[in-house]
């Protein structure tokens, strides 16, 4: 945008009134929280007594400094856009964060500082980035960058309403809000704009002050303080907005991003100075009271009193950004010697990358690449937490975890054999040598491994630290990048010959190789298996094939779900897609010959692998770790009907039988379940389940087509549990 050289031109303004547009990001899919991003920057802080509220990368925080030497993280709400700017307000009697950053601007309801919910996303101007915001009132002011000044009504919290902009005012950074003007730095001027109306804004008066670029600016007792990054401070006299009066400058104040005052004082953000302290007494000669290092470069301020020993204590809050990123608490109550209560810090990335998670009771277990194994605690969604990472060697790719033991493939280091018993204490237990181990996935007491060029191996884990490998499967001589096991079936990928190489493995040590996927595009990262149906992800599309005819595997429906998918899970009417570059796309597939796209969460990088768990979607993003998302649309049947108070198998029902009956099983917490049926000999003769299950009561039909009459046995195991019943076949 061109500065202006006359002030004529300057009042050119152009009003527009229209809807305010949630951003179309996301669709029923909600992003709960993450592990392993790392917070970022930050840029933003507004503190309101001991509670703090700051932005660190895309998401806010909230803490309390109630004790300011111990201060303690209370909650938070991510969004999605960096957080440039955020305020506190009162809308209807309840306390809301109004936050903006890149294009929009967001309303989160911090009423209960320990549950804040994301109220709504606003739209605010795409192409730019929102620098700063500021209300009065009902409204909303948002300094748009190089759209300008944007004012919405939030009257409404959940869906305000846009009211006006004025687009002429150059790259605006932020603003402030004082009696009836707001004013507005905006790069190399500010501006002054009355709003006794804010539907129709009347420009009022310019500042150029001393020149240079204009990135804060605050007001005290009819003076305007200038925050110019490239210099230091300019004093302006606006009583009369029409015609502002430069009064003095304060140069060297390098990256100087924000000031606020408390008292005669006033306090300044000063990038790699950290803060200064002035006092302000006579605006023509601020005097420099004080300096205090920040740990980072210091980028915003915010005054706050904590009550200490019964007496309020005067707190400036900062801002950090790199190389120290976080927020100090520095105690003011003597000026002239600041001194620092405390500072917290924001978390940074862990090392390694994430691959796939895993799932099972309030865990996931992700391989973390070179960092090996991170055991992540998700019981609380929105603010999940490390149990432990264990250093493993190698790259971990892939995992799968049976009862109290994991099993994750590395390459050409194998697949390790850990003991995660003690999720806060996992043990390396074994290094089984398998080549190329790219994928895992098991049935019972096997393990089957896509290694590469030897295709797929087959592994005895009947003494689960101690597993055997058996032998390698590889009809064809094709290559083996990924498995996937679901009852009598399993599916091998193979990057080689682009399809998927089906076998039945009702004989677990000997499975039978079957028939193969029409040609993929890209069909061999990850996918998934339920009932007669596979889910592959090829290239941009959900490929859903119908394998009741093992033997004749065919493509029943696609559907496009954007960038490079690598994998898929399924779970209750939904599967779940990773992909590159388009995030997390959400099918359903209630009628897998018609899917539709049910909802998704757009534009994270790098999504690689996904878990599922009912209404919760487990995503390994690579580079950002672990992010949880809730299907919004998702209900649990498990949650509709009571959950059983333990584990338990039925006795089926007809018994004797021919030649079905139905056999009952309680679950009192989500668990994985294998449930098979055995021979008088020990001999597998089928496999009715082997998935994870929410809680809840189920009836598994089994079919005895093709087996002689006798007595037969079914075992069920789930979470340490296991139980035997006997039925009676008579024909």
């Amino acid at each position: 945008m061109k500065p202006h050289s006359r002030l004529s031109l300057a009042l050119a303004l152009l009003m527009m009134l229209s809807q305010a547009m949630v951003g179309q990001d996301t669709k029923n899919v909600s992003l709960l929280g993450n592990y392993g991003k790392g917070e970022g920057e930050s840029k933003a802080v507004f503190a309101a007594g001991s509670l703090v509220f700051y932005g660190l990368g895309n998401k806010v925080q909230i803490a309390s400094f109630s004790n300011p030497a111990a201060p303690v993280k209370i909650g938070s709400v991510i969004v999605s856009d960096v957080v440039e700017a955020l305020v506190r307000t009162s809308i209807g009697g309840n306390q809301y964060i109004v936050a903006c950053g890149g294009s929009k601007m967001w309303l989160i309801n911090v009423q209960s500082p320990n549950a804040p919910s994301l109220t709504a996303t606003v739209e605010v101007a795409t192409g730019t980035t929102c620098e700063g915001i500021a209300t009065s009132g009902s409204y909303a002011y948002v300094a748009a960058g190089g759209a300008g000044l944007r004012i919405y009504s939030i009257a409404t919290p959940a869906a305000p309403t846009f009211v006006a902009s004025m687009d002429t005012l150059q790259y605006c950074e932020n603003l402030v809000i004082s009696g009836q003007y707001a004013y507005i730095a905006a790069a190399g001027r500010s501006h002054i704009v009355d709003i006794t109306n804010p539907a129709t804004p009347l420009y009022a008066g310019r500042i150029a002050a001393y020149g240079g670029y204009h990135q804060n600016i605050n007001v005290r007792s009819g003076y305007a303080y200038v925050c110019n990054y490239d210099a230091g401070l300019a004093v302006v006299n606006v009583t009369n907005p029409a015609s502002p009066v430069n009064v003095m400058e304060i140069t060297g104040l390098q990256r100087l991003a924000s000031i606020v005052f408390d008292g005669n004082y006033a306090y300044m953000a000063v990038g790699d100075l950290g803060m200064k302290i002035f006092n302000v007494v006579n605006p023509a000669a601020p005097v420099l009271v004080s300096t205090i290092t920040t740990q980072g470069r210091a980028a915003y301020v915010s005054y706050g009193a904590i009550t200490i020993g019964g007496t309020p204590t005067g707190h400036i809050f900062v801002s950090n950004r790199n190389p120290a990123p976080g927020i100090s608490a520095i105690n003011v109550a003597v000026p002239a010697t600041p001194t620092t209560s405390a500072f917290l810090a924001a978390l940074a990335s862990p090392t390694g990358s994430a691959f796939t998670p895993f799932y099972a009771n309030g865990k996931v277990y992700v391989a973390y690449g070179t960092a090996g194994l991170r055991i992540v605690d998700v019981t609380n969604p929105t603010s999940p937490s490390l149990l432990s990472t264990t250093a493993l060697g190698g790259d971990s790719r892939s995992i799968i975890v049976s009862g109290s033991t994991a099993y994750l493939a590395a390459g050409d280091s194998g697949v390790f054999v850990v003991d995660v018993g003690n999720a806060a204490l996992p043990v390396k237990l074994n290094t089984l040598k398998v080549n190329s181990a790219n994928g895992v996935a098991f049935a019972g007491n096997y393990l089957y491994v896509a290694a590469g060029d030897s295709g797929m191996g087959i592994v005895n884990i009947t003494n689960p630290a101690n597993p055997v490998l058996v032998a390698y499967s590889h009809p064809g001589g094709q290559k083996g990048d990924n498995v996937a096991v679901a009852g009598n079936v399993l599916g091998l990928t193979s990057g080689a010959i682009k399809k998927i190489l089906f076998y039945d493995i009702t004989t677990p040590g000997s499975p039978v190789g079957k028939g193969t996927t029409p040609l993929l595009n890209n069909g061999y990262e990850g996918f998934a298996i339920a009932g007669n149906y596979a889910y592959v992800p090829d290239n941009d599309s959900l490929k859903i094939l119908s394998i009741a005819d093992l033997l004749a595997p065919t493509l029943i429906s696609r559907i496009f779900t954007g960038d490079v998918g690598f994998a898929a899970a399924v779970t209750d009417k939904y599967c779940c897609v990773a992909s590159q570059k388009t995030g997390v796309r959400v099918i359903d597939i209630t009628s897998p010959a018609a899917p539709t796209e049910a909802g998704y969460y757009d534009g994270v990088p790098q999504s690689r692998g996904v878990a599922a768990n009912g209404e919760y979607i487990y995503v390994a993003e690579k580079l950002d770790g672990l992010s949880i998302y809730k299907n919004d649309l998702a209900t649990s049947a498990a949650t509709e009907e009571p959950v059983p108070l333990s584990f338990d198998l039925l006795q089926n029902y007809p018994n004797p039988f021919n030649p079905t009956t139905t056999i009952g099983m309680q679950l009192p917490e989500r668990s994985f379940v294998t449930l098979e049926v055995v021979n008088l000999l020990g001999q597998r003769v089928a496999v009715l389940v082997n998935q994870l299950l929410p809680a809840g009561s189920y009836t598994v039909p089994f079919n005895s087509a093709g087996l002689p009459s006798g007595l037969y046995f079914y075992r069920l195991q789930a979470n340490g549990f296991s139980a035997v019943r006997k039925m009676m076949l008579l024909k």
